[in-house]
């Protein structure tokens, strides 16, 4: 089942279009599932650790219509793909592409509600919630820093709670599950489609 692709003031830099994705497909939903495997492994996100009862996701991980999650990857110094992605909790996927991406401007597109779902309780099991809200070069825990790495930051709403964490690639001691964290908003949200062969 594809799904309508609009884009409003893109331009390919790259005679593309980027218009050629079937969009909404259960395979977000199989890779959200492979990525945080590896994050709660040995009972990492076990549900006494992360308040469910039951099997059932604690209050402050239910997805209502207010959830999203937002992710904007910042410049570096080189030619690292800048853009802006959005998606909220029925499935609506925005792109903003500013630099050094396939298509620049806003495109949209979508997934399935419950692939979102997934992406927003993985990151919560994932301990998103429990990490600091900087690890840049000034904060306590970035640990060493190697300038001109880009920055990610990463917003994520539900049951009415807003949590930002931005990351300066350039802290050695930031937590490598937030790299993972980053890739998986990436991957559901299919961005491959607008920044091409461009990546981290």
């Amino acid at each position: 089942m594809s799904a309508d692709i609009t884009q409003g003031r893109a331009r390919s830099h790259a005679g593309s279009s980027g218009t050629g994705v079937g969009a909404r497909s259960v395979w977000p939903r199989l890779a959200t599932a492979a990525v945080f495997a590896s994050t709660c492994s040995a009972g990492a996100c076990s549900p006494a650790q992360n308040g469910a009862v039951d099997g059932q996701h604690p209050p402050s991980a239910v997805v209502d219509a207010d959830s999203y999650i937002a992710m904007q990857r910042l410049p570096c110094f080189g030619t690292c793909p800048v853009y802006s992605v959005r998606i909220v909790a029925d499935g609506t996927v925005t792109f903003d592409g500013e630099r050094f991406v396939e298509v620049t401007g806003v495109s949209t597109a979508a997934v399935e509600p419950s692939a979102a779902a997934d992406l927003m309780h993985g990151l919560v099991a994932g301990g998103f919630n429990e990490l600091a809200e900087r690890y840049t070069h000034d904060a306590k825990v970035c640990g060493s820093y190697h300038t001109d790495a880009p920055r990610v930051i990463l917003t994520l709403r539900m049951s009415g709670r807003e949590k930002t964490v931005e990351h300066d690639y350039g802290c050695s001691d930031a937590p490598e599950s937030l790299r993972r964290m980053h890739a998986q908003v990436d991957s559901v949200a299919g961005v491959a489609r607008w920044i091409g062969s461009r990546g981290y």
